[in-house]
């Protein structure tokens, strides 16, 4: 059984979207949805030998999110497929509408799809608008025709509560079951807040109804501060996958480019100590085993759902995979090198301050 090593995030420097949702944390930013694709430094051939199961150590799980619409992104089809031949697992986030690049992606050898999960952005208010309901849910069995996984998420907003029931209907009859509820993030707050203007038991008893473990173990995570030491910049990696830039995870310490010399091992250091507010994407982290034993709840469980027939979203081994963690294939610091590791990260983080700023420290 393929068991994880390595988590890889690939967040692809892309705004290009056909999709104007009022809760993206795109359209946050001051610079957004500029139409620009990214240049590719390296070719996907050479990507896949400098993230080989054997300079990873193992296999790893890699998600593919662009700032836009991951599928518009040019040529990203190719590096997605050399990665996968080679053993890896593929999450890929999408909005589910760019039929003829996921009409490419399923036209793969059904060994290289059953490692494929398609994270569908279920953005029904767009959906609808636009007229592309039937498309999405179209392009969603076409998904498990094919082989590969696919599960249906919503992003709460308060604009769609009013359509609900409207929502729970056409999810039973399109994909067996209900979508799974992620939580929107206010990325302009210091704490990193909900995005709702609800009180928080108005919010939790409109979504709640949907009975979604992921949205439940999300809300047990967020707006607590983690203490614990996280493996974050060992076990996982942020990688710009246009540069080959690689970070300890979002609040990083160092970066370092993993693309350039394919023969070099990869300079791994946990992050240690983390400084955001919360892991708000612990669902993935946490459960897949960047902080060990954190909890006994499992990626694949999170992700998939059983469909009123009896079959399930993800299928099995791709499932199997996710359900397994870290920490049963890498080693755990002793509290020497942990001590260690603490000491190296802020020693970069020393090495950033100004030079000009240091004088005046020091004055």
């Amino acid at each position: 059984m393929d068991k994880i090593k390595r988590i890889i995030l690939f967040p692809i420097p892309m705004s290009i979207c056909n999709f104007r949702c009022h809760y993206c944390y795109l359209s946050q930013r001051e610079e957004n949805f500029q139409n620009e694709q990214p240049t590719f430094k390296y070719s996907p051939e050479h990507v896949a030998k400098a993230l080989s199961p054997e300079r990873l150590g193992g296999l790893a799980f890699m998600n593919f999110c662009a700032d836009g619409e991951t599928l518009l992104t040019k040529d990203l089809d190719k590096y997605i497929f050399e990665l996968v031949k080679i053993g890896h697992y593929a999450e890929i986030v999408t909005n589910l509408t760019v039929t003829p690049i996921i009409d490419e992606i399923l036209s793969w050898d059904k060994e290289i799809l059953k490692r494929i999960e398609f994270k569908c952005s279920f953005h029904y208010l767009e959906l609808k608008k636009k007229g592309l309901l039937d498309k999405f849910a179209a392009n969603v069995k076409k998904i498990w025709e094919a082989g590969a996984s696919a599960n249906i998420e919503i992003t709460p907003s308060d604009e769609l509560i009013p359509l609900i029931d409207e929502v729970k209907e056409f999810s039973l009859q399109n994909f067996g079951a209900l979508p799974h509820i992620t939580i929107a993030r206010n990325d302009d707050s210091k704490d990193i807040d909900y995005l709702t203007n609800l009180p928080m038991n108005e919010y939790d008893k409109a979504w709640s109804q949907f009975e979604s473990d992921f949205w439940k173990f999300k809300k047990s995570l967020f707006k607590v501060k983690r203490e614990e030491f996280c493996y974050a910049g060992d076990w996982m990696l942020v990688v710009d996958i246009s540069t080959g830039v690689a970070s300890q995870c979002y609040s990083s310490r160092y970066s370092f480019n993993i693309f350039e010399s394919v023969t070099k091992p990869i300079p791994f250091r946990a992050i240690g100590k983390c400084n955001l507010p919360h892991c708000y994407n612990g669902h993935a982290y946490l459960t897949l085993g960047c902080i060990p034993n954190f909890t006994d709840i499992k990626y694949g469980d999170i992700r998939n759902r059983l469909k009123a027939d009896g079959s399930s979203w993800l299928q099995p081994e791709l499932c199997s995979f996710f359900n397994t963690t870290l920490c049963e294939n890498n080693e755990e610091y002793s509290n020497s090198k942990k001590m260690l590791t603490k000491l190296r990260n802020n020693t970069e983080i020393i090495r950033k301050i100004p030079r000009k700023l240091v004088r005046k420290i020091k004055k």
